[in-house]
């Protein structure tokens, strides 16, 4: 059954929705590239109730439909920046590509105006293949042979910032209140598929001036994206890790 987008405003890229609170859930390759991030993205926001940013319209360059809609090929979690200028180039980018950022960075402004002296927490949802980790959190680090211990990223390219988007204890917190709650046999990562310490990566755009929000991308593997049961318990799971370590008070 087709999704029903009553409630939200209809965008050049897609659809979104305003938030009560701190939290701003974006899917930023629900168009065909990452299935089910789409519905997974509303699920966590209605949870949260969390401001939500969806592109359904545009898909990455790899994508099968990418010849014959070139219009519509655009990697909404790749952003060009200026390695001099160290200012994001959105003339190269659909103009779509900007208003989808302009949505999540105004977003981020209310959650301010409604939580004073709260940051916005922005959480990317995304797809991966199936590779031994179902959940993979990216925050500027990878957790070394899926332990807690942390490499950053300075032996990385010069597109690394090197920058922890969420502080160390809450990233803590937040693996020690999922790992206790996972369904057997899910198995979760920290880094593992997207480390997300490229400065081109949607999540370090939150941590440039003037913006200085937490981010963080959720990877979710397709066998836990079609698996009605588990992804449900997760994202009940995600939700209330996230109200417990940022907590809107």
């Amino acid at each position: 059954m087709p999704f029903s987008k009553v409630g939200y405003t209809i965008t050049n890229y897609g659809y979104k929705r305003p938030g009560e609170g701190r939290f701003v859930v974006v899917a930023p390759h629900a168009a065909g590239d990452d299935l089910k991030s789409g519905f997974i993205a509303r699920a966590l926001a209605r949870r949260l109730r969390a401001a939500c940013v969806v592109n359904d319209k545009y898909f990455k360059p790899t994508n099968s439909r990418a010849k014959d809609a070139p219009e519509f090929v655009e990697d909404f979690n790749r952003l060009s920046r200026g390695r001099k200028s160290n200012r994001y180039l959105w003339k190269r980018k659909k103009p779509a590509m900007k208003e989808f950022f302009d949505d999540v960075r105004q977003f981020c402004r209310e959650v301010k105006k409604m939580t004073p002296g709260k940051k916005a927490v922005v959480i990317y949802i995304h797809g991966m293949p199936d590779n031994g980790v179902d959940i993979d959190l990216g925050v500027g680090l990878h957790a070394k042979k899926n332990k807690a211990r942390f490499l950053g990223s300075k032996k990385n390219d010069y597109d690394c910032t090197g920058v922890l988007t969420v502080r160390f204890k809450q990233l803590k917190e937040l693996r020690r209140l999922i790992i206790g709650g996972l369904p057997a046999g899910i198995v979760l990562g920290i880094g593992q598929r997207h480390r997300a310490w490229s400065r081109l990566t949607a999540v370090q755009f939150h941590k440039h001036a003037p913006r200085n929000n937490f981010a963080m991308q959720i990877e979710f593997s397709r066998r836990l994206r079609f698996d009605k049961i588990n992804r449900k318990c997760i994202i009940k799971l995600l939700a209330n890790g996230f109200k417990n370590v940022f907590p809107q008070i």
